[in-house]
């Protein structure tokens, strides 16, 4: 089957777009960034389910501000204004039977999401109100070290989960949110296994056995997350990918890697791509005058078809493209989402 027609007929999830195009377009003028740009984009190219970080860990989550709860709320209050708006092609994801069990043309649904814990300030009651206000999704950590836990970049201390990061994972589980282990560093990923109650997911990580990296997964991690339901969605950052001139066969090689190692079931696609999020800040330690380098032939979303093609080429049948496009992030989520909003 040719690559756009199946894209057509699969549920596609994509596992982690952040609010940073959205952003950088609000600053320029636009009213509704979302509705009229960003959702009919993601819709064309055949995103059904977006994971959106509206808020999280890094100084641009903040507007450039640092104020980390106060900016989490102002994001979160845009996205709740634009969706009513849209006239039906943006919903919102809060219970198991809010996900898409099959293609709908012309809508998107979001699982709001925050990649790292800092809007929460330490503070047990606030993930409790974001859960209120819609998100479902959070990574424990960012790069650095927050109130929850250490990122990847602080990995000299071998500091792992903080008492506080455990009290959020239970919370957590208890809600039913998705718990989200990128970016934390090897001996909190461990202790959040130990501790949940649920299967966790990497939403975008690449593979260590194939590029050795901070912010990618050793053997035993990746067999971590299998063994205990949950999923790892691959990363499409040059730099995760290959150590130079990264194309999507260095990609491809992650994805066979994986899933050789354990099992189509626990393969999604993450990517975290990069191309419309406008400039980032110095803090972030993104230089906004450096040229951006991409994945060749996989620079962003509307390059799907060339990944399914690819997949094809090495032998993947539909049945194992539609899990990894969709099929088994919608299998984990029904584990984990509630029948109900508990509060």
């Amino acid at each position: 089957m040719d690559a756009r027609e199946l894209l057509k007929k699969h549920v596609v999830v994509e596992g982690h777009r952040d609010v940073y195009e959205q952003l950088y377009r609000k600053s320029v003028g636009e009213e509704s960034p979302i509705r009229d740009g960003i959702a009919p984009r993601l819709i064309r190219d055949g995103i059904n389910l977006c994971v959106y970080a509206i808020s999280g860990d890094s100084y641009s989550h903040t507007q450039n501000t640092g104020r980390y709860l106060e900016t989490a709320l102002e994001n979160i209050d845009m996205f709740l204004e634009e969706a009513p708006r849209s006239e039906g092609m943006i919903s919102m994801v809060r219970t198991r039977s809010d996900l898409p069990e099959k293609v709908q043309p012309g809508q998107i649904s979001f699982i709001l999401h925050f990649e790292g814990g800092m809007p929460l300030q330490g503070s047990i009651h606030q993930l409790r109100n974001f859960y209120r206000l819609g998100l479902r999704s959070m990574q424990l950590t960012w790069n650095f070290r927050n109130e929850l836990g250490d990122g990847v970049w602080e990995n000299r201390t071998k500091g792992g989960l903080t008492n506080f990061g455990v009290e959020v994972i239970k919370e957590m589980n208890r809600l039913g949110m998705i718990v989200d282990l990128a970016h934390m560093n090897r001996e909190g990923f461990f202790q959040a296994l130990d501790v949940a109650q649920a299967p966790l997911i990497v939403s975008h990580a690449n593979a260590c056995g194939m590029l050795d990296n901070p912010r990618n997964l050793a053997d035993d991690q990746i067999k971590a997350i299998a063994d205990q339901g949950g999923l790892v969605g691959i990363l499409a950052l040059p730099e995760r990918t290959a150590k130079k001139d990264a194309t999507i066969e260095d990609l491809l090689d992650h994805i066979d890697y994986m899933v050789n190692l354990a099992g189509i079931e626990h393969m999604a696609l993450g990517m975290d791509f990069i191309k419309y999020d406008g400039p980032r800040t110095l803090k972030d330690r993104h230089h906004p005058l450096h040229e951006r380098t991409y994945v060749k032939d996989f620079e962003e979303i509307e390059d799907l078809p060339n990944l399914i093609d690819r997949l094809q080429r090495r032998g993947y049948k539909e049945s194992d493209i539609a899990l990894i496009l969709g099929g088994n992030y919608l299998r984990v989520l029904k584990t984990i989402l509630p029948e109900q909003s508990v509060i």
